[in-house]
């Protein structure tokens, strides 16, 4: 890229170029997590947060299990793109008790060149949207999302999820060593196996491209056709809610649509959710 910078402002000629071996490692395999593992990990940084000492470490190990789960709902790049997000970055149409949750990327690693990009997040995107919101209830569309509890930023959030892994015991993975970027690549992971997504269209959603999914993602692809794979086809069992469970759903989505009417209103009178 240095080269070509210089070729176009004529520093250099083409000819002068050199011509650059690319002598460097392939592409590894990207580490994330599993279901169970993830769950382990919230429950580690729940634990965590509710022995904190100082006031400081308990808000930003609260603020590190909402930033946690809006990564692996959204699969947004950790660091810059996540923390420059705003208020009024995230979008919501409504119908009843339903909501599809956008979120605007406009800072990042590729935004410079690829503009804006819209994340659509999954379902439970909402739990810890309903968190950070309890914590701003004075919030602005140009405020900055992540921030802890008394308002300022944080920079130990990589950290303390580094910290959280050794204490779970998950640090280490078959794939190297995991960070708080691994909750990207979980997210990518679990959309893979889901079969459910065409690679281009969550190449897109990731803001990456399809050969960067399919050089790091490729182990990912025998057990997305395990079954055809095998020629054993696993009887779909549905587990059947109890009453008392739907019961408590339907109080759930009942009250959620109350409150999805509140943010529809509130969207129109503020400017942000």
């Amino acid at each position: 890229m240095v080269f070509k910078e210089a070729v176009e402002r004529q520093w250099m000629l083409p000819v002068q170029v050199p011509v650059l071996s690319n002598k460097g490692e392939q592409g590894a395999r990207r580490a994330a997590f599993s279901e169970e593992e993830y769950e382990k990990v919230k429950e580690t940084i729940e634990g965590m947060r509710d022995n904190s000492r100082k006031e400081k470490t308990r808000q930003i190990r609260e603020l590190l299990l909402d930033y946690a789960d809006v990564v692996v709902n959204t699969g947004i790049r950790p660091g810059t793109e996540m923390e420059e997000l705003t208020w009024g970055d995230i979008l919501m149409t409504r119908q009843a008790h339903q909501v599809i949750f956008k979120v605007k990327v406009r800072k990042g690693k590729t935004t410079k060149h690829t503009g804006t990009r819209t994340v659509v997040c999954k379902d439970e995107f909402v739990y810890p949207l309903m968190n950070l919101m309890e914590r701003f209830p004075k919030r602005k569309p140009s405020d900055k999302i992540f921030l802890l509890a008394d308002g300022s930023s944080t920079n130990e959030l990589g950290r303390t999820f580094v910290s959280a892994l050794e204490e779970a015991d998950l640090k280490t993975s078959p794939d190297g060593p995991r960070s708080l970027y691994s909750l990207r690549h979980t997210y990518i992971t679990w959309q893979l196996l889901t079969r459910t997504l065409r690679i281009d269209v969550l190449a897109r959603q990731c803001g990456t491209s399809i050969a960067m999914i399919e050089q790091h993602y490729s182990h990912v692809v025998p057990s997305m056709f395990e079954q055809e794979l095998s020629g054993v086809t696993f009887e779909k069992i549905e587990k059947k809610p109890s009453a008392k469970s739907r019961e408590r759903k339907k109080r759930i989505q009942s009250k959620l649509s109350e409150r999805f009417k509140e943010w529809e209103a509130e969207t129109k009178r503020r400017g942000c959710i």
